[in-house]
């Protein structure tokens, strides 16, 4: 790739992430100008279309990102990922188990990830718990990993496991309200009155403006 395309690239995915999608979609359009067959520009035009509600755009970036480089973990997993949120279940976990079978891939924990959201979602825990175990037998403390099966485990009905792996994720820190709130209905499905009324004080405390949604339900 050009310095110049990935300057512009880089300027792109800084933009994207701060939310500056304007930003972002101009850059990666600089970077698409001077590397037409950069996949990971696709990529990126993808992620932003998607960001801004233009799913039928990403996805033809995606596509694209594909076509030129078909067996490219990154380029499998960032398909994959776009695909399942897309409701594509089979075709998303296809590429997403591709992605984890590249051994060049260096960060295959993430599609063992995103394949274990995906199957999360549309209701299938067990598969899920499979794709997540695969991912911490790769990358034991990751954060996103651990949560995620946290709220497996307690989708399943498996309270002790769900108290492990929360407490596992909470000895990284940074534990969010959404996290805290799952850690006391974790507790109050296990018996553990005591406990779960200790989670909500610090739920109170640590994130006094929370209020349950939704999620709180899962």
């Amino acid at each position: 790739m050009s310095s110049t395309g990935l300057a512009n690239l880089q300027l792109a995915q800084s933009y994207l992430t701060s939310g500056e999608l304007d930003q972002a979609l101009s850059r990666a359009r600089r970077a698409e100008r001077s590397d037409p067959g950069s996949p990971d520009v696709q990529i990126v035009l993808g992620m932003i279309h998607d960001r801004a509600g233009d799913p039928a755009e990403a996805g033809r970036h995606f596509a694209r990102a594909l076509a030129l480089a078909p067996d490219a973990g990154h380029v499998l997993n960032a398909n994959g990922a776009f695909l399942c949120g897309a409701g594509k279940r089979a075709e998303g976990e296809a590429l997403l188990r591709r992605a984890a079978d590249d051994r060049f891939f260096g960060q295959r924990e993430r599609a063992f990830f995103n394949a274990g959201k995906c199957a999360f979602e549309a209701g299938d825990n067990e598969k899920a718990a499979d794709y997540l175990r695969a991912g911490l037998a790769l990358k034991p403390q990751d954060p996103r990993l651990l949560e995620l099966m946290a709220r497996v485990q307690f989708a399943r009905g498996d309270f002790l496991g769900a108290r492990a792996f929360f407490q596992r994720r909470d000895a990284l820190g940074d534990t969010g309200p959404e996290l805290l709130d799952l850690a006391a209905r974790i507790e109050q499905a296990a018996g553990d009155a005591q406990a779960a009324a200790r989670y909500r004080g610090r739920l109170a405390a640590e994130h006094p403006g929370y209020r349950p949604g939704a999620e709180g339900g899962r």
